[in-house]
């Protein structure tokens, strides 16, 4: 049970590669981080640990490790892992240190050293390699081969040079270094207009560098924290100019079968260059599944005594893209010049990520291609169903014993289903064709911005599985959603920390806590182990708690009942990530509202029409759903009969001639309409009472949503009005709608034979 797999990947042999990963550990299992042990074999290997999360006693919950295992080509490898209070953590033969300089911040990692300056993000200085490098040392020492990162948006150009900036040690060895900078761009030039002034942009800029190893990975996200509504970003670059010795070579790869290298050649200054634009990427066939990989987009430059490769982490998910590199140097461009802007709406941010690997002069290009692809896809042990079963953070039955095989085929279906969309800031969202046919954006694609919470049902799916893929959706959902779709600036707090609502690209929407997910922010903090996770987490939640204080949400029977009901979920996910007590004060103050409400009108009524107050079943059922998740926190008898009490009543008023739910209780509404969090709440009920008519009835259920047509993934590419490139007219908030929901019901539903007719022969 205490495996970590590391599933066959690459074909080469990987010798101390950096690999990071966390385990949840259930209460008073490990007092102590040092006690953790990683063993190959029998032989305890070096790790860095670092605490996520505590229970309530002070034990680990969450748990952070990085190690540098061996790996072998085209085999899987399995590495165990125990705790020990008794022996000593193993050192590692080399370690990544961090020394201070009246200059900044010197980082050495044996064979690479360079500084972070104190001033501006350049991102680097002063880099020099070992011996295989030391005559660019010598003509690089002190000197600043980059160039900060230069934007131009609406016509001013912005530096990341010479910057005001705080500097934080994020973790500090022996195995890896995380630096983080952050500031505010400095307007450089105007470019537009005499009449032009510059807007507040911030910066966070993050430098990872690894014991023994000669390339580091470099972040940097921007924030649009201006007072225009529309900014568009033209031109967005990184360059570096060496001090070139001897003869130079350059080289370029791109690819996603086999990377496709071009040779600089003299007669055109050994220049290689290359745009990934919206063209590109629609008429370029890939099978890949796009949140875990698509291809490889790196350049090399080197001379006589050494070189960079610079790789651009998704750079296809991400177009427009462009690399050059010429006799000066290298021209990585995050949006090259001439594209058409990227729109930026006021709150809205982005973040990309480059490895740089400095290598000697003899290093053959096909290894530098090797370790960009490594960049692309790199190694990650997954743990067994078993542990998270009984370790489980989430203290749901998410890991149920038995489950049909033909479930969890629909299951993968609807993961993999959802339209697939590239674009730098499209990436990890999909949209929705029924929400753009109804023409809620305006004659616009309206993009879900993963509502239903995908990071966090992805991440469920992840630890039931193990399904590498499924970890990478969840991590690209959580990114898109920390960049784009949460608002980091608004004069309405109302508005401002909060995730906008599905609407025309992401961020034109409104934010109200019926569209508000935190479970999975704190997924991404706790699989990652990346700060902004828990950040986004708490800022959502305070949103939430603001929207919860005006009156019209206190009032019972004002709003509708999924505003309640999401923000009680929000709430008691942050209880149960967080253990913070005004998380907990407020799904207690929630839980009564309601309690009151249906004492008030002998259901969950809500207002919808001018004269009406119609049952919504699925609103109500998701709100049952969160009463359950509250007896999580506290075994509340009103609770338990609350959920009784509401779920008779749907079945009493809410049910067709056919046996299914229908969609509201108006007769213009009611349509057939199974909606997957009736199922769940059945299921809840059936836990409460023991009576399997609740089961039986949620099976019909069930039976319905599966025979249903999807809108799965399928269909010609296409350029949208956004200029993103889209597969598939689906719905993009499938899976994140019904994984719960199913999985829950199934844990309760197939053990009883319930499901038995849905599995395979």
């Amino acid at each position: 049970m205490n495996t970590l797999h590391f599933e066959k990947l690459s074909q080469f042999d990987r010798i101390a590669e950096p690999v990071s990963f966390s385990i949840p550990f259930a209460q008073k299992t490990l007092m102590d981080a040092d006690h953790l042990f990683v063993l190959d074999g029998n032989i305890a290997i070096p790790t860095q640990r670092h605490v996520l999360a505590r229970w309530a006693d002070g034990s680990v919950k969450w748990l952070l490790v990085h190690l540098q295992p061996d790996l072998p080509g085209n085999h899987s490898k399995d590495l165990s892992f125990e705790v020990d209070s008794s022996s000593v953590q193993p050192a590692p033969a080399q370690t990544c240190t961090l020394v201070e300089s009246p200059k900044g911040l010197v980082v050495d990692t044996g064979p690479l050293t360079f500084t972070i300056p104190n001033i501006g993000f350049d991102p680097i200085t002063d880099v020099y390699l070992n011996e295989q490098f030391s005559s660019i040392s010598d003509q690089n020492r002190g000197s600043q081969p980059f160039s900060g990162f230069e934007m131009r948006f609406s016509g001013i150009e912005y530096i990341t040079t010479g910057a005001p900036t705080s500097i934080q040690v994020l973790e500090s060895g022996p195995l890896r270094c995380t630096i983080e900078i952050e500031g505010e761009l400095q307007s450089i030039a105007l470019t537009a207009s005499n009449n032009a002034s510059a807007q507040p942009i911030l910066f966070c800029g993050r430098i990872t560098a690894y014991a023994g190893k000669s390339y580091i990975h470099i972040e940097h996200q921007f924030i649009h924290r201006g007072d225009e509504q529309d900014l568009h970003l033209e031109e967005y670059h990184l360059r570096y100019r060496p001090k070139a010795v001897g003869k130079i070579q350059t080289a370029l790869g791109q690819g996603f079968y086999r990377t496709a290298i071009e040779q600089g050649t003299p007669a055109n200054g050994n220049a290689v260059h290359m745009d990934l634009l919206a063209e590109t990427m629609l008429y370029q066939a890939n099978e890949h599944f796009i949140d875990s990989f698509y291809g490889d987009f790196w350049t090399d430059w080197r001379d006589g005594n050494g070189g960079l490769t610079l790789s651009i982490y998704q750079a296809h998910q991400h177009f427009p893209k462009g690399l050059k590199a010429d006799s000066d140097g290298i021209d990585c461009a995050l949006v090259p010049a001439g594209v058409e802007p990227i729109r930026v709406i006021q709150g809205m941010g982005k973040t990309h990520r480059i490895q740089l690997y400095f290598h000697g002069a003899d290093t053959p290009i096909e290894e530098c291609s090797v370790r960009s692809l490594q960049f692309q896809l790199p190694d990650r042990p997954s743990l067994q169903r078993a542990w998270y079963a009984v370790n489980n953070p989430w203290q749901e039955t998410f890991f149920p014993e038995k489950i049909p095989g033909r479930l969890m085929t629909y299951l993968n279906n609807l993961h993999d289903g959802r339209p697939k969309a590239l674009g730098m800031m499209h990436f990890g969202d999909a949209p929705d064709a029924g929400y753009t046919d109804q023409g809620r954006g305006g004659g616009e694609a309206v993009w879900v911005n993963n509502e239903y919470d995908r990071p966090h049902a992805c991440a469920l799916f992840y630890a039931l599985t193990g399904q590498r893929r499924v970890l990478d959706s969840a991590i690209v959902s959580a990114r898109h959603w920390i960049d784009v779709d949460f608002c980091h600036r608004h004069d309405d707090p109302l508005i401002e920390g909060g995730l906008k609502i599905h609407t025309a690209y992401h961020g034109t929407g409104r934010v109200t806590p019926s569209h508000e997910w935190t479970e999975g922010f704190l997924d991404y903090y706790f699989l990652t182990g990346n700060q902004e996770g828990l950040d986004a987490a708490i800022f959502v939640a305070e949103n939430i708690m603001r929207h919860m204080e005006r009156p019209i949400m206190k009032e019972p029977g004002e709003t509708a009942v999924r505003e309640g009901g999401w923000a009680l979920r929000a709430m008691i996910g942050m209880w149960l990530g967080t253990s913070e007590q005004r998380w907990r004060d407020e799904a207690e103050r929630i839980v009564e509202m309601f309690l009151v409400w249906h004492q008030q009108y002998g259901a969950l009524l809500a207002p919808y029409t001018s004269h009406t107050m119609p049952r919504v079943p699925f609103m109500i059922s998701l709100t049952v759903n969160s009463f359950a998740r509250y007896l999580l926190i506290d075994k509340e008898p009103r609770v338990e009969r609350l959920i009784v009490n509401v779920m008779d009543d749907l079945i009493e008023h809410c049910i067709g001639p056919d046996g299914i739910f229908y969609y509201k209780e108006l007769p213009s509404l009611q349509r057939t309409a199974p909606t997957p969090h009736v199922i769940e709440a059945l299921a809840y009920t059936y836990r409460i009472t023991g009576n399997q008519e609740y089961l039986r009835i949620g099976a019909r259920q069930l039976a319905a949503l599966v025979n249903r047509p999807e809108g799965m993934d399928g269909g010609a590419k296409f350029i949208d009005s956004s200029g993103a490139v889209i597969t598939g007219r689906g719905g993009g908030r499938i899976f994140a709608d019904k994984y719960t929901s199913i999985l829950l019901f199934a844990a309760e539903a197939a053990p009883l034979g319930l499901l038995d007719w849905y599995e395979y022969p």
